[in-house]
């Protein structure tokens, strides 16, 4: 399994399981979002995956990107923000179980901002430093 998955897939769980975020978002967290969703709704996107072996382990930094999409009605970005504060609440500086790699530690890397017509995006960026549970052998 790739890291990108595994981290992907733990920092959903840790989302999906906490009950204060999934009422804020009106439990619309989504891999894939249904045609005509209503508003808020978080998406998991992009990953990117990077080797960060030691001389012992396997390793891996994989930035994972959420987006959250609002539909304000005057509110401007707040409703993103309110989003990212408890998403930053549940992930940031977070440790937690993965299938077959153990994490080191998740952490806010950075939140972008952008508006189409009256909809609100936020990309929200998490790192995810993880390895693997065996030793590399020469």
């Amino acid at each position: 399994m790739s890291a990108q998955w595994e981290a992907q897939k733990a920092l959903y769980d840790q989302l999906s399981a906490d009950s204060t975020f999934m009422t804020l978002i009106g439990s619309r967290l989504y891999d894939e979002p249904p045609t005509n969703s209503a508003y808020p709704y978080v998406v998991v996107g992009d990953a990117i995956e990077i080797p960060d072996d030691t001389i012992l382990y396997r390793g891996y930094d994989t930035s994972v990107t959420f987006k959250i999409y609002t539909k304000p009605a005057g509110l401007g970005s707040y409703t993103s923000k309110q989003i990212l504060e408890e998403m930053n609440r549940i992930l940031n500086v977070k440790k937690f179980s993965m299938d077959s790699l153990t994490m080191v530690i998740c952490k806010f890397e950075n939140a972008l901002t952008d508006r189409d017509g009256d909809i609100r995006t936020m990309s929200v960026r998490y790192q995810v430093i993880s390895d693997e549970n065996t030793k590399i052998t020469f």
